[in-house]
């Protein structure tokens, strides 16, 4: 067991050093895989509750540069659209033993979105099979994916805002999700 968290860790550092690339052509707009997680709070997310709302869905760890630089990103998104229907899953892929790391991470971070726990990264192969991180998928408000980015570089928050307040232009009137 010791021996395949080692690997799976190695490999993930290995990918975060790929060139970012965009979503496969044919993952664009397929209903994103439903799930189920533990929050850092204990809580229960579940991605269907969020219906309604676009999803920014990020995969990282503690250890990953890249994601360092694209959390706080992720928050000031969350800040400006929020109150627009933009809802944040910050997904946490490191080993349950490092809890007390992530919680420490967060809170000197200020994170207010959600951190919900995958430490075996079931949740992320169902999106990105490379298991490569930082990975961001984006649900549109029918929960379908509409964007997915693998990596992180300086100018990759353009894009991402962009994407965003399209998908929230489109976005229903109401909403009752979280």
């Amino acid at each position: 067991m010791m021996i395949r968290n080692a690997l799976i860790r190695t490999l993930l550092a290995l990918s975060v050093l790929f060139i970012a690339a965009p979503a496969l052509a044919d993952d664009a707009r397929s209903p994103a895989p439903d799930f189920t997680l533990r929050t850092l709070s204990g809580d229960r997310v579940k991605l269907s509750d969020y219906r309604g709302k676009v999803v920014l869905l990020s995969f990282w760890a503690t250890w990953c540069g890249p994601c360092k630089q694209e959390l706080p990103v992720l928050q000031a998104l969350l800040d400006k659209h929020g109150k627009d229907g933009l809802a944040v899953l910050a997904v946490n892929i490191d080993d349950p033993k490092t809890a007390a790391e992530v919680r420490r991470f967060v809170a000197d971070r200020k994170l207010s979105m959600p951190v919900p726990l995958d430490s075996d990264s079931k949740v992320l192969g169902k999106f990105n099979p490379r298991f490569a991180v930082p990975f961001l998928q984006v649900i549109d408000t029918e929960g379908r994916r509409a964007f997915q980015h693998t990596g992180f570089s300086s100018g990759a928050e353009t894009t991402l805002e962009a994407e965003v307040a399209s998908l929230l232009a489109q976005k229903p009137a109401t909403t009752s999700n979280p």
